[in-house]
């Protein structure tokens, strides 16, 4: 049978070793994973490669976020007039 006590005992000696490891807060690199440090506003490390893909992505994000409105505004009008057309 399982004992459940000892499985609990077992994971809080594991997580209090994991947390008490002297490792120094960092982020990592969107592009490439590479450690960064927590304070970096762009989450993406100084190499041009990486800055280049992110500026390329925040575009990309952009072009397809007011491409949905777009389309979201297209199919709301749509909807709407047709409502309205029943109506009157």
């Amino acid at each position: 049978m399982v004992d459940v006590k000892k499985i609990k005992e077992n994971v809080s000696k594991v997580t209090n070793r994991i947390s008490s490891s002297k490792l120094p807060t960092h982020k990592h690199c969107r592009i490439c994973g590479t450690s960064i440090s927590p304070s970096s506003d762009p989450r993406v490390c100084k190499a041009q490669d990486c800055i280049d893909q992110h500026e390329k992505n925040t575009r990309n994000e952009k072009q397809m976020r007011i491409w949905m409105f777009i389309f979201f505004g297209i199919f709301a009008f749509i909807f709407l007039s047709s409502i309205l057309r029943q109506i009157v």
